[in-house]
């Protein structure tokens, strides 16, 4: 368990809110019926929805592929909600992160991105974030809309799931601002997957603010030097939690009732880092 203080411990309700917060949905709305399609074909072929929906189906769908990239699986039972996103079957643990990435982080960022392009590739999804609060435990989870523009060689589509792994409280607190900028403003690499002396030598050599992890579906090749602009879902937080919330409050716990779908993200968490 990290032993760096949170610091995001008692932040002001009712702070002011500038116009530009308002503005990260609007365009998610307006487009929401060629979303819905979108995200159908995504679950019919087998990935994840990854055009931002409401906050509790990403809720959803981060404990999915949170679970998925751990070393028992722990998948958490399919929703029997008539309106239950998601694909139809199980997806494969292609990639195992350590529990000791879980237990030592400080956040996690959970999304979806779709990629398409050639020379250029241009990619967008969204997904949520939960930061370990000051107790140890998991924070309810703030939702994210993520824009990719990137330069190498691609060829085709492809969706893929990611796990960012927050490993300081100063990279943490970039995602409490409205639009920020991952692996420009700060390093990401891929993270550490090894096992016992090797997992070890990973962890102290290559200890950086952010780890990745990927899983990709679809048909693509090369390699991308990408920007990724993470955007807050305030008007969607918002609606979740049934009341103006700043990320500072949700990540501090100061939700005054957890829906249901993010104390199931919240558990998956815990499983992942062992303490279920």
């Amino acid at each position: 368990m990290p032993a760096t203080q949170s610091p995001f411990e008692s932040p002001e309700e009712g702070a002011p809110i500038s116009q530009e917060k308002r503005l990260g949905d609007r365009l998610v709305l307006g487009l929401e019926k060629i979303g819905g399609s979108l995200n159908n074909f995504s679950n019919r072929i087998g990935s994840e929805a990854w055009w931002p929906t409401t906050l509790d189906h990403e809720c959803e769908k981060a404990a999915r592929i949170l679970s998925s990239f751990c070393k028992d699986g722990c998948y958490p039972e399919r929703s029997s909600a008539p309106d239950s996103l998601g694909p139809k079957s199980k997806p494969k643990i292609v990639v195992k992160i350590p529990q000791r990435v879980f237990q030592n982080c400080v956040g996690l960022a959970i999304f979806t991105v779709m990629r398409s392009g050639f020379s250029i590739s241009t990619a967008g999804g969204s997904g949520v974030v939960i930061a370990r609060k000051e107790d140890g435990d998991w924070s309810p989870p703030s939702g994210i809309h993520v824009q990719t523009l990137g330069l190498g060689f691609m060829v085709g589509i492809d969706i893929y799931d990611c796990i960012v792994v927050i490993n300081s409280y100063e990279a943490l607190k970039s995602f409490n601002r409205f639009r920020f900028t991952l692996g420009g403003e700060i390093s990401a690499v891929a993270g550490p997957i090894g096992v016992g002396g090797l997992l070890e030598v990973e962890l102290s050599e290559t200890h950086k603010p952010l780890w990745t992890y990927m899983k990709s579906r679809g048909i693509y090749c090369g390699l991308q030097l990408d920007t990724t602009i993470v955007i807050e879902r305030y008007n969607e937080n918002a609606r979740f939690y049934g009341k103006k919330i700043s990320i500072d409050e949700i990540f501090a716990g100061q939700v005054t009732n957890v829906p249901l779908q993010a104390k199931m993200l919240m558990e998956a968490a815990r499983r992942a880092e062992g303490r279920v």
